[in-house]
């Protein structure tokens, strides 16, 4: 796997309104920073989404303590960022983060993708092991279907 890269998994679009969906993974964090900041927004803000204020009680007290969310914790989520220039919208579910963004100027956007997302590997075909008969002849192995009574 490319470190701090996006792995595409769809696209869709209608010319103002862009929905990209990518793996849930941690590399998506660092890349989805870069492609905010590539977009205008402050690095900071975008930054700051994954860290959370925890308070511990210890024997000095309550005390704070800040730490950054692990990508697997968000989920069931929709944040929105909107600047001049995008209007985006990202959904963290279970497997999959999706991010819509609506703008007229699509170019940067999609230059960043080009340059700085992967995809997904195509599915592999397993092939089907040949198997032969007692007389040595090749034949194909049948999958079994159930019956529906």
């Amino acid at each position: 796997m490319t470190k701090n890269r996006f792995i595409l998994t769809g696209t869709d679009n209608n010319g103002f309104r862009h929905r990209y969906s990518f793996k849930k993974n941690e590399e998506f964090k660092k890349a989805f920073i870069k492609f905010m900041e590539d977009l205008g927004f402050e690095r900071e803000r975008i930054e700051e989404e994954f860290i959370i204020t925890e308070f511990i009680d210890t024997e000095e007290g309550e005390q704070e303590i800040k730490r950054i969310i692990r990508i697997k914790e968000i989920e069931d989520l929709c944040r929105n960022y909107e600047n001049k220039k995008y209007d985006v919208d990202v959904f963290y579910g279970r497997a999959r983060v999706i991010i819509v963004v609506r703008t007229k100027e699509r170019i940067p956007m999609v230059r960043h993708l080009e340059k700085k997302a992967g995809w997904i590997k195509p599915l592999e075909i397993k092939k089907i092991k040949e198997e032969k008969d007692k007389k040595g002849i090749p034949r194909i192995p049948l999958q079994k279907i159930k019956d529906g009574n």
